[in-house]
């Protein structure tokens, strides 16, 4: 539509007045003044519509960046979940090999000690390992502990307990004391006596520090010490489980409590 300017009703205005005296030369003036202000209003709109045209690419050309990297963040994101997800896997299974190796170690120990013992010879190996002066009759520490361990699968946790201290008044040289004491506590936990448990894991760290059993236990009494909204100490626990066990996974289950503590 074409756009009616100032000159325009500036002519109009002289007509209707009767002003008839205006020259031919004035009409020309007034008509090129219209013809130039309408052209310099064309150009301005112009001028406007490639800006607007302008904008609009560049927009377009942005939106299709980020979709371009929205799809490619989408597609890593995928990647690197698959990757965890099959790193998790890998680790499952290598920790139900660890798993099935040391139960397997554990039979092949027991039927050992027991032919030998069935053989007249002191179970569990020389006087030295078993901690005593002399031979020892009876089941070795490998039959007691798996002794043990199928009673409190069982749910006999009294049963358990007593093949446990057996285990640890007959062999206290054994390297299989310290799991016999983190099963003590487990029975006790199963029993739902807390300050029982509690109080062998608390034993078992401060007897062999460097028993694999170590984290599991400090972790075992921090989530009892939480329970007990003792939190500060679980607090302080779950960091020197971090501290000194930082590639365990109790390290990594205890930095998920301390995120929630905080």
């Amino acid at each position: 539509m074409t756009k009616t300017t100032p000159l325009f009703f500036a002519a109009i205005a002289l007509v209707s007045s009767g002003c008839f005296f205006a020259t031919k030369s004035d009409f020309d003036k007034l008509q090129a003044d219209i013809v130039g202000t309408r052209a310099g209003s064309n150009a301005a709109d112009s001028v406007q519509r490639a800006y607007l045209i302008d904008v609009t690419r560049s927009v377009r050309a942005l939106n299709d960046s980020i979709g371009a990297f929205s799809k490619k963040l989408n597609t890593m994101r995928t990647a690197t979940e698959s990757d965890l997800a099959a790193m998790k896997e890998d680790i499952s299974q290598l920790q139900d090999m660890s798993g099935q190796s040391e139960r397997q170690l554990r039979d092949m120990r027991a039927a050992v000690e027991e032919r030998t013992s069935q053989a007249g010879a002191a179970p569990g190996g020389d006087s030295t390992s078993l901690g005593v002066g002399a031979a020892v009759t009876g089941p070795g520490p490998g039959q007691l502990l798996q002794a043990g361990r199928d009673q409190l699968l069982k749910g006999g946790n009294v049963s358990a307990r007593s093949a446990f201290s057996e285990l640890i008044a007959k062999y206290p040289k054994s390297d299989l004391v310290p799991e016999a004491m983190f099963y003590t506590a487990q029975a006790y936990a199963a029993e739902r006596n807390a300050d029982a448990a509690d109080a062998v894991y608390a034993s078992l760290i401060t007897k062999y520090p460097s028993s694999p059993r170590v984290p599991t236990a400090m972790y075992k009494r921090a989530l009892q010490m939480q329970a007990s909204k003792k939190t500060a100490e679980a607090k302080r626990l779950f960091q020197e489980i971090i501290k000194r066990f930082p590639r365990s996974d109790e390290a990594a289950l205890a930095d998920e409590r301390l995120q929630s503590i905080r």
